[in-house]
């Protein structure tokens, strides 16, 4: 009974775990998406001049978190933001790309 929990239960392991988790598709779906989202959204660095880390993984929270209509920012540290552009904003005929990176003084944030 015991032998044949362990062996369905590494099976499950196997099957739905390690054979979805393909590390080279999961790279490459982030870069189409890093492509793909290339100009919408801005890291910003205030009151530092750092150099950001940016991990692959911020891109699907900038696909979750953009909205129809409004700027969205989400802090990745105390001093790094990043601004995700509204749909309707990237959809504009006169839309213009951001800068990958920003950096700010405070005193400049609204």
């Amino acid at each position: 009974m015991i032998k044949h929990f362990f062996i369905l239960f590494f099976s499950f392991l196997f099957l739905g775990g390690f054979a979805q988790n393909d590390p080279k598709k999961e790279t490459k779906r982030l870069m189409d998406l890093l492509t793909k989202n290339e100009g919408t959204y801005q890291v910003q660095i205030i009151d530092s001049r750092e150099q950001p880390t940016i991990p692959l993984s911020l891109m699907d929270t900038i696909e979750a978190k953009r909205d129809e209509n409004e700027i969205k920012y989400v802090w990745l540290k105390s001093n790094v933001r990043v601004k995700i552009l509204s749909k309707k904003e990237i959809t504009n005929p006169t839309f213009q790309s951001l800068e990958r990176v920003k950096y700010f003084s405070s005193s400049d944030i609204k």
